[in-house]
């Protein structure tokens, strides 16, 4: 009897080591990106599988890591015939792990996606980031950057001009800030003309946020910028040359890649904002951009948070109401028509704390274009931001 229940043992062992899995593919059509197709699957949410898509596909990219027209890539969910039983016996794993694959065959069969129950086709899908039945499919990423627990001291040398630096107010003492411009390195974001003049998104976005950092910082705040650029320090320029060499807060080149620019700064919040939760009493994530319409579209400042992040709204709900209150004494009867959205965006939904993102104008509109082509309305959207801020820890 010990000899039968010892063979039935070493036989479910093997079993658990050879799980027979079929990998998903999918062919990427028109107007497709790596998005797009994760979001097909239900499995957008997860940045790993953003990695794992790229590690699967590895050779199958444009040169911007775009998904190339016609071309079959593989999904990273692994199909596994179902024994009949309970997705536990099929894959031998946990109560929770199961669970969760159950509400994902759930979710993508409600979608329209998976054609059928998997108790009756006997066809279970399993993501890679519930459950990853072949490591060797997923080679491990090197890691050169020898990272260590601890957060880098702050380096203001970006702001220049800053020598004899003295503290304002401790108005923010205890408030943590990291602040992302959008764009940068090999992306300028949109671009418009002024007389004949290129403007680019991502200088603009990044005067705003060095003033903005250098009003937080002068209030008693510590401030993380996520993208600078040692050349370029707070500018009194109307046109502002595009350089191109920013880099990321610890020393890496932003990447070429859209998807993986934003998963570089992402990555770089969220570890700052884990490793700082003991040293500050509030964090904060503010992202800057100018959007990009049709010329005669002229669009007040405007903010996006997260879906159901109350708090954020509430941030955004103060901003809006200060710049109203500013435009309404500095220009009567002007009107503002700035709102609140919330929405999907890839730094929101990715990023694990309290984040807003800030729309600045229509870079395209020759009248929204004198809001941050002119130094001194650049210097006050960051006061006016400032002021919103203050007024809303203040409550």
């Amino acid at each position: 009897m010990r000899l039968i229940k010892l063979l039935f043992t070493i036989f479910l062992l093997i079993c658990s080591y050879s799980i027979a899995a079929q990998q998903l593919t999918i062919v990427a059509e028109k107007g497709n990106g790596v998005l797009q197709l994760l979001k097909k699957y239900k499995l957008q949410g997860n940045l790993k599988n953003i990695e794992y898509f790229q590690k699967l596909n590895a050779d199958k990219f444009d040169r911007n890591g775009g998904v190339l027209l016609n071309e079959r890539y593989i999904v990273p969910i692994s199909v596994v015939k179902f024994d009949g039983h309970t997705i536990r016996s099929t894959l031998k794993i946990d109560y929770p792990t199961a669970k969760k694959i159950e509400e994902y065959n759930h979710l993508v069969q409600n979608a329209n996606v998976k054609k059928g129950k998997y108790q009756e086709t006997k066809e279970l899908w399993v993501p890679f980031e519930l459950h990853l039945i072949d490591a060797n499919l997923i080679s491990a990423k090197k890691n050169n950057t020898n990272k260590k627990d601890t957060v880098p001291k702050i380096d203001y040398s970006y702001l220049l001009k800053d020598a004899n630096y003295k503290l304002k107010s401790k108005k923010l003492k205890g408030f943590a800030f990291y602040i992302i411009p959008g764009h940068g390195g090999p992306d300028p974001g949109a671009v418009a003309s002024y007389n004949g003049n290129k403007l680019h998104e991502h200088e603009y976005a990044y005067d705003v946020a060095l003033r903005l950092t250098k009003n937080l910082r002068d209030n008693g705040a510590d401030v993380y910028m996520i993208v600078q650029d040692a050349n370029d320090g707070i500018r009194d320029d109307i046109i502002l040359k595009n350089g191109g060499k920013e880099v990321l807060i610890n020393g890496d080149s932003i990447s070429n890649i859209q998807i993986d620019r934003l998963k570089q700064r992402t990555d770089i919040v969220n570890d700052y904002y884990s490793k700082n939760k003991k040293l500050y009493t509030h964090q904060l994530l503010i992202e800057i951009h100018i959007d990009s319409r049709n010329e005669d579209k002229r669009v007040d400042i405007f903010f996006y948070h997260r879906e159901g992040s109350k708090t954020s709204e509430k941030i955004n709900n103060s901003l809006l109401k200060t710049i109203e209150q500013k435009y309404n004494k500095a220009q009567p009867g002007r009107g503002y028509k700035g709102k609140i959205y919330e929405r999907d965006l890839f730094t929101l939904r990715n990023t694990t704390l309290d984040a807003i993102f800030i729309e600045l104008g229509n870079i395209q509109n020759n009248a929204d274009q004198q809001r941050f082509l002119n130094p001194n309305n650049r210097q006050a959207i960051a006061n006016w931001l400032l002021d919103g801020l203050l007024s809303h820890y203040n409550k």
